[in-house]
């Protein structure tokens, strides 16, 4: 008898697998972005993330006030862009936001006045500009399931526009879902929701952020500050502060990353890494500010290739950064796959990382560094927000 009860149990435990494989299948089947969502969680189970990361988190006020001590407010560019009231595309007026996205032709600038939307809006015209008068908010609205803006078309533009609280069913709400090519943003300040940018484009466009801020943005290890999967990043002036929920600061797929001249700081917040370029490319970090907080749940700061090497050109440039790796427990500055190039890894200060090399400047802590205390950085991007 006891024989034959260990047998069932076998049968049903081999039963109840199969069974649950074959539904994971139909899922990945009838939704097919879920794929690299699924693959990058196995990924950071085997390579990606300790088991030495803390398991009291600190509170949401926490993380709050470590972003009050070192960043300023976001302000509006009222100097370039005065307060106005109303929208209007090019110089006639509209009486809703909705209508005067509905009239948009091929070429349009959409003009939006001071105010709070919820109208989230889908943009499916080419070379469309977007630019916010006085304090533009966009919140809490999503179209189809996937951000506030979902640009199906090339080349969109978007100027002085706050984005806060956009989530969606599926975990990767965005403020911007982009679906065409091509995407400029400038002074824009997207927060507090799953997703910044999610670009989901069917090939490979351009992707250039200046003068920005990304802010408290993650979901479940599956959405990230910004989520590139096919378009190259040029991204400068700009900082990504306090990504969330196991997110990612900067995740790209893409052939070609640049960050210059920007912070990534993870501060309180439990993110994952800072960089994660997930299939290789051309990867370059210059003049920039990376600092992994104390509640990081991976102990890689930069990830490369980690889901396989895709592209025919592959280079790693990281030069001229200050780096201050502070997690509890491992910390790794950069973790590539085997079959990626040898990385060029120099003349960078480098705060608490676990090994050291002959290339850069190495401490063991900020004030053997000369630093100030946690959380505070080291000056940078002054007139971008940052207290100096």
């Amino acid at each position: 008898m006891k024989n034959l009860t260990l047998k069932l149990l076998l049968y049903y435990f081999i039963v109840a697998g199969i069974a649950a494989h074959l539904l994971l299948l139909v899922v990945l089947v009838k939704d097919r972005t879920l794929i690299p969502v699924v693959k990058e969680k196995l990924v950071n189970f085997v390579v990606g993330s300790e088991a030495d990361a803390p398991a009291l988190l600190p509170s949401t006020e926490q993380i709050h006030a470590d972003i009050a001590a070192v960043f300023t407010p976001w302000q509006a560019d009222n100097k370039n862009y005065p307060e106005r009231y109303g929208v209007w595309v090019n110089n006639q007026p509209f009486d809703s936001l909705p209508l005067a996205v509905a009239a948009l032709n091929h070429g349009d600038t959409l003009h939006i006045g001071s105010g709070v939307y919820d109208n989230a809006f889908k943009i499916s015209k080419d070379d469309i500009t977007i630019i916010g008068y006085g304090h533009v908010v966009f919140e809490k609205g999503s179209v189809n399931g996937k951000g506030f803006i979902l640009a199906t078309g090339n080349n969109l533009t978007v100027h002085n526009i706050e984005c806060r609280y956009i989530s969606v069913p599926s975990k990767n709400g965005a403020c911007i879902r982009l679906e065409g090519l091509g995407l400029t943003l400038n002074k824009v300040y997207f927060h507090s929701s799953e997703e910044g940018i999610l670009e989901t484009a069917s090939k490979p466009g351009n992707i250039y952020i200046t003068n920005s801020r990304f802010e408290l943005l993650g979901k479940a290890g599956q959405a990230h500050a910004m989520y590139l999967n096919k378009a190259n990043l040029f991204f400068s002036n700009s900082i990504v502060v306090a990504s969330k929920d196991q997110g990612h600061g900067i995740k790209s797929r893409g052939a070609v990353t640049v960050i210059e001249n920007s912070i990534l700081a993870g501060l309180s917040a439990q993110d994952s890494r800072l960089v994660d370029i997930s299939n290789g490319g051309k990867l370059s970090i210059k003049g920039s500010v990376l600092q992994q907080g104390p509640f990081s749940a991976n102990h890689q700061a930069i990830g490369y290739g980690l889901e396989g090497i895709k592209h025919s050109e592959n280079a790693v440039n990281i030069s001229d950064n200050v780096f201050i790796l502070e997690r509890q427990g491992s910390n790794l500055l950069y973790k590539a796959h085997d079959a990626a190039p040898p990385a060029q890894i120099v003349n960078n200060m480098i705060v608490g990382a676990d090994s050291r090399d002959n290339d850069n400047f190495h401490f063991a802590n900020r004030q053997k560094a000369g630093l100030a205390a946690y959380p505070l950085l080291p000056a940078l991007l002054c007139d971008s927000g940052q207290k100096c």
